[in-house]
Formats: structure tokens, sequence, C-alpha cells
């Protein structure tokens, strides 16, 4: 088979120019997907640095949480003279659950475990509240919700917002 002469020269002139043609294209191709990931890699890092703040926030308005219904703190500072145990308990658990509300948002920036960790410390606060109010004569004074739930927690190794606490820190330790 017999190729004209002017289809030769006319592929001789063409095979240069395709093969510069894929070259560029290849390479511009790869620059532009380079481009393409650090510039993907620089809005992740800037969306980092933004949300880094807002992660350490939560953290911190959470570990205030614990520490405010932490039984220690919670029942020194939630006591009036005069109370009685029903009242009591109703205002520690209403402290509770709207400190809880108050903070409901911040699940957003923790992980699901330690929100998780979280909630079961505050039912656990509650849960020994609850316990104790009922093994008390509801017109009894407050002072001795107070004395219970501490006798109560004091059996236990650890109070529930100490462990939580805890692996809060671990958490906030591994981002940093």
């Amino acid at each position: 088979m017999n190729f004209p002469q002017g289809i030769l020269d006319f592929l001789v002139y063409l095979a240069p120019s395709l093969l510069v043609f894929f070259t560029a294209w290849f390479l511009v191709k790869r620059f532009l997907q380079r481009e393409s990931a650090l510039k993907i890699l620089e809005l992740k890092s800037a969306h980092q640095k933004e949300l880094l703040p807002l992660r350490l926030q939560a953290y911190e308005r959470i570990s205030i949480y614990l520490e405010r219904i932490s039984p220690n703190v919670m029942l020194l500072n939630q006591y009036e003279p005069g109370m009685t145990v029903l009242e009591f308990q109703q205002k520690l658990l209403e402290m509770i659950r709207g400190e809880f509300e108050h903070n409901y948002a911040q699940q957003i920036y923790i992980s699901g475990p330690l929100w998780t960790v979280i909630r079961n410390a505050k039912e656990e606060v509650a849960r020994q509240v609850i316990s104790a109010a009922s093994a008390l004569d509801p017109e009894a004074p407050a002072y001795q919700l107070s004395k219970k739930v501490f006798d109560s927690m004091l059996e236990k190794e650890e109070f529930p917002t100490q462990r939580a606490l805890n692996i809060l820190k671990a958490e906030v330790a591994q981002i940093l």
C-alpha cells in the first residue's frame, strides 16, 4: 500500500506537533490539579483556624457546666435557708436541666462520645438528687438533701462530673 507523498509529508509534520500538544496538555493538566489541591488545602487550613477557637470555647463552656452541676459546687450554690427537700430538689433539677439546655448547641463542636458522657453525667447527677430526695420527707429541711446527695456520691469511686471532665481534658489534649 502506497501513501501519496502529500499525506506522508503531512503526517511527518503533524506527528511532532501532536507530541508537543499532548505533552503541553499533560503538563498543564498536572499543574492545574496540583494548584487545585493546594487551594483546597489552603481553604481547609483557614477553616481550621476559624473552627479551633469555637471548639475550644465549646470545651470551656462544657467544663464550666460540669463544674456547676458537680454536687460539691451545685449543692452549695443553690442552697437557700428555709427551703424544704422538695423545693431544693426542684431547684437543683431545674438548674441541671436549664444549664444543659443552655449549652446544648455545644455538641456540634465536640465529639459524639464525649457528648454522650456529658449527657450521662447530667442524668446521673439528676438521678442521685431524685434518689436522695425520695428517701427523705419532702417537708424536711433542704440541708438533709444535701447531706444525702453527698453521702451517696462519696460511696462512688469517682463523681460522674469528674469522670466527664477527665475525658473532656483528654480530648482537648488531643486537639492541641
